[in-house]
């Protein structure tokens, strides 16, 4: 199979795996960091000043971030490694970085370290290669084709959970990620990934691991260092990139053509006949294995520890579960999940309390102005949903579970820029309508047939590169 390409750095790259893969030169040239010495003369936001400031970052950021809107307002600034870093939490300035004025800003921190991991994939790939990809994979995300994976869901969530016991102590954060994995693996690959499963669980792991603290500048440094640790993250990097590989020019070679997502990514091109290569479909599928389990998994138990926080909700899901699953096997059945009001709400409430991706580190490609405040070029931006979904302003006992909120399109009155669990723009979440329907399907199938409730405190969380609660978080499952 023939692939047209219009991207230099893929053909000279080809052999290299994407730890070792350089930044691509079809990207914005990197803008220089601003140090402290290069700041004379601009008129920078006040912030936290301390000698501690890096330890306080790590410690708790998103707490670190929260103290700092509060004393502080939306627009602040800190220093990181020496480098500026400029906080933009207003709904007015989210949607100016992450839609009106998309152009003048570039993945931020920690992203060239996730491209070892992922290569140049949807999540972390810049313009011009960014809208190319956007663009031939929009096809096989569109409602009509993800509501053919609607049954697919609910099937293997019936195998998964059928082997658990009632009265059984559950570990419900690895038997979400098993669960979620389960289903990508086969909307993705079908049977292809079955032999590797646990290998690619393994390796996916531990590099989400080592990803984290991504936004401290300098940490890519690391990475080369002959300590155990490090040199776990490029094997398992590479290990990744080894089965992706050998599938996709596996399915190549075979000329089989199934209608699985990755046939489709196979078939998808422009108009001119342009396809993804080989290389790119592989980075595109370690995409989505990330994407489409972790995020979608810390969602799920996040939303059983509150479930089990608030269980006057759990009677009213079982019911609303029984209508949902008459519809089974009606040609609009994934839009009658979608249109579910209660587990809607639900799952909205948890997506703004404990959202997966919840900060977005950009840089700036220019000086720019976000909600009048001028932006050097070279700065760090950064965006988080934890912050912005909090914001008092827009949402009433903002750190409160609160579900009721999201009645009478509560969603269309707030501002663009105040909920972007998915982001927004060019950058929005390709794979946001195949997160909420997996999700939905899942919470409706337990609340169906049993209640969990935790065995211990609620989850602390474990911020890294996403949201993730720390622990196993065990529940009881108990059959109604």
């Amino acid at each position: 199979m023939a692939f047209k390409t219009r991207k230099p750095y893929l053909e000279a790259m080809v052999d290299l795996a994407p730890f070792q893969s350089p930044r691509p030169d079809e990207y914005a040239p990197m803008p220089k960091p601003l140090k402290r010495r290069d700041l004379k003369g601009l008129n920078i936001p006040d912030g936290p000043r301390s000698p501690l400031l890096t330890l306080r970052f790590q410690k708790d950021t998103p707490a670190f971030l929260i103290n700092a809107k509060a004393e502080y307002g939306d627009c602040s600034s800190f220093f990181l490694a020496g480098q500026l870093f400029i906080t933009a939490f207003s709904p007015e300035m989210v949607n100016e970085v992450t839609v009106s004025k998309q152009g003048s800003f570039i993945k931020g921190v920690g992203f060239d370290r996730m491209r070892k991991v992922l290569g140049s994939g949807l999540l972390t790939n810049e313009e011009p290669i960014h809208l190319r990809h956007r663009r031939l994979m929009q096809s096989p995300f569109h409602i009509s084709k993800i509501s053919t994976y609607a049954q697919t869901m609910l099937g293997l969530t019936r195998k998964h959970i059928s082997n658990w016991r009632d009265g059984q102590v559950v570990a419900i954060g690895p038997e979400m990620m098993s669960l979620t994995f389960d289903i990508v693996a086969d909307i993705l690959f079908g049977t292809d990934i079955s032999a590797d499963t646990k290998r690619v669980q393994d390796s996916m792991h531990i590099a989400i691991d080592r990803i984290e603290r991504t936004m401290l500048p300098g940490l890519d440094r690391l990475d080369n260092l002959p300590i155990p640790y490090f040199r776990k993250f490029e094997r398992a990097a590479n290990e990744l990139h080894d089965v992706a590989t050998r599938i996709v020019n596996e399915r190549i070679a075979s000329g089989v053509k199934r209608d699985d997502l990755m046939g489709v990514l196979l078939e998808a091109q422009t108009v001119d006949g342009e396809k993804l290569s080989a290389r790119e479909i592989s980075d595109e599928t370690l995409t989505l294995i990330l994407s489409g389990h972790e995020t979608t998994a810390n969602v799920l138990t996040w939303t059983f520890a509150y479930l089990s926080q608030n269980p006057k909700y759990w009677d009213d899901l079982a019911k609303e579960a029984d209508e949902v699953f008459a519809r089974e096997g009606d040609e609009d059945f994934a839009r009658v999940i979608l249109a579910a009001p209660l587990s809607g709400a639900i799952f909205s409430e948890v997506l703004r309390l404990a959202p997966p991706v919840w900060i977005s580190p950009r840089r700036a490609l220019e000086d720019v102005t976000l909600g009048g405040r001028q932006i050097p070029k070279g700065a760090h931006v950064l965006v988080s949903q934890y912050v912005t979904q909090r914001d008092e302003n827009y949402f009433s006992s903002p750190n409160e579970f609160i579900p009721e909120r999201w009645s009478n399109d509560f969603e269309k009155s707030l501002p663009r820029g105040a909920y972007f669990p998915f982001l927004a723009g060019s950058r929005k979440c390709l794979g946001d309508q195949f997160a909420l329907l997996e999700g939905r399907i899942i919470i409706l199938e337990i609340a169906r047939q049993a209640r969990l409730s935790l065995t211990g405190a609620f989850p602390k969380a474990q911020p890294r590169a996403t949201y993730r609660p720390k622990g196993a978080v065990a529940m009881r499952y108990e059959l109604i």
